[in-house]
């Protein structure tokens, strides 16, 4: 973001403005506290200096505030070209929580100099990107310290901390007390299981997402029942469960990872957050008519290959008929690995399969089935990267050259899988209906159409359609 004059960003602190959480954090020079926007803490203009990120407040010697919690808040979408670059390497970071990534690692994958990496990250976040990443392990250390009985050993090499020695220094720096001085009591839960706060912007539609989500469920690795979602993750011979759900009133969701290993706990924790849209702010949407959005998201994937599948196999069909199809391919090619709760538990077919499978005799159409094939085939060879290699218009443009991938099919690609804000898949039957009868101006949603797309979907029934 443009950094403007203090007095700007004074007055939205006077005022609490919730439109810029997640977009900028102010310091109190007196106290060494940073906070959200939104924080009710009311210091003197005088004292407060600003910060574009957690990582810049914490490198300047600011603790987190208790009241606010800035460290374990919702992050922010980033929706103009810079800025989603900046967004594109933070998920490769989040993709790798337990590799010690270099810069250079981190540029080479984004197919930049390190230079450039270097000075986009001090212009948008305040930090470099080595400091984003030792922040984030360090605020996800502190949430399983303070929200699980986890040892605290196994927590920092959870968080992606190489030594112990590195971590009790980090934390020691960062929150003025050892780990095991931090932590306060914590009820164990139940055997093999945790719980964690996946923090959220209110108004949050919960009821339209998971209606979204068990819409277009993945048989056998998803199931979407009244408040709750649940996603079975392969172990080799064995499964874990994630199931997801939504306190009455609360300003979380509430995430519980069953039979999952602790190192495999943050890279899991980022694909919820992706798939639930938890780190959008609402409140940065226009207005529709006389209506406000509401609290519409963006359901995301957890896993972008097989969400593509999904998607391509949906074109010019019913929801119901892509879902069936899609079932057929999971239950031929994937593998069975279990029964949870009498719920056949399968491993999704890897690319490497799709690309040497016959798809076409389930029933599909040529073109369909040669589109996954080819699909499958970039994603095995690595041509094909939904995090990496490249920017959101150079993906768009290799999906594009799928034959049998329209522009439809790869605008909900690009909405689901690549984090595109600004998706939007005019060519759909009811959007356009939409737009003839003049009943919205996309103009006026520039960077957030695919926001619009769901409220559109959901206020205008065609949600069991699309």
């Amino acid at each position: 973001m443009d950094v403007k004059p203090d007095a700007y960003f004074k007055n939205i602190i006077a005022r609490r403005d919730p439109r810029y959480d997640g977009r900028f954090y102010f310091g109190v020079k007196t106290t060494r506290i940073y906070c959200r926007p939104i924080c009710p803490a009311k210091p003197k203009p005088e004292n407060i200096i600003i910060f574009l990120s957690p990582s810049e407040a914490e490198r300047a010697g600011y603790r987190a505030c208790l009241r606010c919690h800035p460290d374990l808040a919702p992050g922010a979408k980033r929706v103009d070209d810079a800025e989603r670059f900046v967004s594109q390497a933070l998920r490769i970071i989040e993709k790798n929580p337990q590799e010690e990534l270099t810069i250079q690692t981190l540029a080479n994958a984004l197919g930049v100099t390190d230079r450039h990496l270097r000075r986009l990250f001090e212009q948008h976040l305040g930090a470099s990107p080595m400091e984003i990443m030792i922040t984030q392990r360090l605020h996800f250390a502190k949430q399983m310290i303070q929200e699980t009985p986890a040892p605290v050993t196994e927590i920092a090499f959870a968080a992606g901390f190489q030594s112990i020695r590195r971590f009790n220094e980090a934390f020691k720096e960062g929150y003025r007390t050892s780990p095991s001085s931090f932590r306060k009591n914590n009820a164990a839960g139940p055997a093999g299981s945790l719980s964690l706060k996946v923090p959220i912007r209110l108004p949050y539609d919960w009821d339209q997402v998971l209606a979204y989500l068990k819409r277009h469920e993945t048989y056998g690795l998803e199931l979407v029942g009244e408040n709750l979602y649940r996603r079975y993750v392969s172990r080799g011979k064995k499964f874990g469960v994630i199931t997801v759900s939504r306190p009455a009133g609360k300003d979380y969701l509430t995430a519980e990872f069953l039979d999952i290993p602790l190192s495999d706990v943050r890279l899991l924790l980022a694909r919820v957050k992706n798939l639930f849209d938890t780190d959008h702010n609402p409140l940065h949407l226009p207005r529709l008519g006389k209506s406000a959005p509401q609290g519409v998201r963006v359901p995301g994937s957890f896993d972008p290959f097989e969400t593509t599948v999904s998607i391509i196999l949906s074109q010019l069909v019913s929801t119901e008929h892509a879902k069936q199809a899609l079932k057929k391919i999971v239950c031929r090619y994937g593998r069975k690995i279990g029964l949870h709760e009498n719920h056949e538990v399968f491993e999704f077919p890897s690319a490497r399969t799709l690309a040497r499978a016959d798809v076409k005799t389930i029933g599909l159409p040529a073109a369909r089935a040669r589109a996954i094939r080819t699909l499958a085939r970039g994603v095995s060879k690595g041509a094909l990267d939904f995090t990496a290699h490249g920017g959101l218009s150079e993906m768009k443009e290799r999906l594009l050259g799928i034959h049998g991938i329209g522009p439809w099919t790869a605008t909900m690609i690009a909405m689901r899988c690549l984090n595109d804000t600004d998706a939007f898949p005019e060519f759909d039957l009811v959007i356009q209906k939409i737009l003839k009868k003049k009943l919205v101006n996309p103009a006026a949603w520039t960077s957030s159409r695919a926001y619009l797309t769901h409220q559109l979907w959901r206020d205008f029934g065609r949600e069991q359609e699309n």
